[in-house]
């Protein structure tokens, strides 16, 4: 019993010194107190009831709204989707709070409840009454929880790399301390695709909150917000659901998706030879498949 107290002793120093270690790490990355000016063309801030959101804003007509993954932002789109849909859509993507270029004030709230609401008061901002939600990674998480939540908001649901899986790459920030080294010694969370692409981001990591938002998302991704997901939400959803699928995606397996357009009763496409990021890897092929589904499946 001496040596397993002993043990665990020496357990909880080590987790208390790398989390104090890593917090001071993350600070030491992140020198900007609140990003000044919009980042990239067609983008600019909108205030909303709960906060200030950095937003993508091009095209016209029929409005799809796109919400990115995890430690991402509205520089995802910028990489070719957001083009290909803007010929014939407005479109409109959003930063999540934490993330990207929004606010970075709400604590230890960041994710699923906070992001769902943040969509609604952006839509209501912006005075949009309904709209085609597609959404990567936890992305498709979100557009599902605001289609189950505020069916009357929705027209059409696309996910993209979303389903029930543990990502690999998420694994070990969950552990208290480590995932605080882990952050403090990250430039940016995933892959990059361009210059521009990783231009983007580090202005977003370089704003204080981000990485500390990020580990609260991710722990609360798999305790608290993810409870909700294990037997609702999906099922709820009325709008009309695509399911999209990279059949190399190493973060959420092709299999999670096919999974998750059974709980539904949605379609679902695999894009041979491609990853996680179809809306980068293969931007041209996901937007077709988009606009073929709004056409095809009316909404109800």
């Amino acid at each position: 019993m001496r040596i397993f107290l002993i043990a665990l002793v020496c357990i909880f120093v080590a987790l208390t010194t790398a989390f104090l270690v890593g917090r001071y790490m993350m600070a030491a990355r992140e020198t900007t107190q609140r990003a000044e000016a919009p980042l990239g063309p067609y983008t600019r801030f909108v205030e909303t009831r709960s906060g200030r959101v950095h937003v993508l804003d091009q095209g016209v007509g029929p409005v799809v709204l796109l919400i990115h993954g995890t430690g991402r932002s509205v520089a995802d789109w910028q990489e070719g989707l957001a083009d290909q849909l803007s010929a014939t859509h407005r479109v409109i993507a959003m930063d999540y709070y934490g993330h990207g270029l929004s606010d970075r004030n709400h604590g230890l709230s960041y994710g699923h409840v906070l992001w769902t609401q943040q969509v609604i008061d952006l839509l209501d901002a912006l005075g949009i009454a309904q709209v085609i939600l597609v959404g990567h990674s936890v992305g498709g998480v979100i557009v599902s929880r605001v289609a189950a939540d505020h069916s009357e908001r929705v027209s059409h649901v696309v996910t993209v790399g979303t389903g029930m899986a543990l990502d690999p790459a998420q694994i070990v920030p969950l552990i208290p301390g480590a995932g605080e080294i882990v952050m403090g010694s990250t430039d940016i969370f995933g892959d990059t695709f361009s210059d521009a692409h990783r231009e983007r981001l580090e202005v977003a990591y370089d704003i204080k909150g981000t990485r500390a938002a990020l580990l609260t998302y991710i722990r609360r991704q798999y305790t608290i917000d993810g409870l909700r997901l294990l037997y609702g939400v999906y099922e709820e959803i009325k709008a009309p659901v695509l399911h999209v699928s990279g059949s190399e995606d190493a973060s959420i397996p092709n299999a999670a998706a096919r999974a998750l357009s059974e709980r539904t009763n949605g379609k679902f496409v695999s894009v041979d030879g491609i990853g996680h990021d179809v809306h980068i890897e293969a931007p041209d092929q996901l937007a077709a498949e988009i606009i073929r589904f709004v056409e095809a499946y009316p909404s109800p």
